[in-house]
């Protein structure tokens, strides 16, 4: 199975400051993925923001490995000077895999209230998609770099993702 893994952000101190790991939600994600992987499969980390040098992908790239170190992951070794979206986390992901993302199929690992517009930007992108995994998470206390504050407020993420799966739907009108 080839999973593609949608980033979630990075952990934060008490002030937002970005911290060198996952976010509590992206850290959810990974584990999930990590419950369900097995022998042959391929975890695609969608390319996402660099913080202090450090990109989440990256950062997932060490999580996943410090728990499992035989998962076969793969992502493009770049980073971005501007802000990376769920759409840009399509297309650049597309960029790195090349043909491959016509002829291969996916499935797509996202925290739930993030999944409705990652499916959407992704399969806008001609990606072919087989199981959507919700993945829930829970609000744990810890902190988030302030670009993600609104995961620590439910119904905030939920009008976030709303209003950006908006744009993103007329984005892709004009497109």
């Amino acid at each position: 199975m080839n999973y593609i893994v949608i980033p979630e952000g990075i952990a934060g101190d008490t002030h937002g400051r970005p911290l060198p790991a996952p976010s509590f939600v992206y850290r959810q994600v990974l584990d999930y993925i990590l419950s369900i992987y097995g022998a042959g499969d391929t975890v695609y980390l969608a390319p996402a923001n660099t913080y202090d040098g450090k990109t989440e992908h990256q950062l997932a790239f060490q999580y996943l490995k410090s728990k499992n170190a035989d998962c076969r992951i793969s992502f493009p070794p770049l980073t971005y000077e501007k802000y990376i979206d769920t759409r840009d986390n399509a297309r650049h992901l597309k960029a790195f895999l090349g043909k491959a993302y016509r002829e291969l199929s996916f499935d797509l690992v996202c925290a739930a209230l993030h999944s409705y517009r990652a499916e959407y930007c992704f399969k806008n992108e001609g990606y072919r998609l087989g199981k959507i995994h919700r993945v829930p998470y829970k609000v744990t206390g810890e902190g988030i770099a302030s670009r993600w504050w609104y995961y620590k407020h439910r119904p905030l993420h939920f009008g976030y993702e709303t209003l950006a799966f908006c744009r993103d739907l007329f984005m892709g009108i004009l497109k």
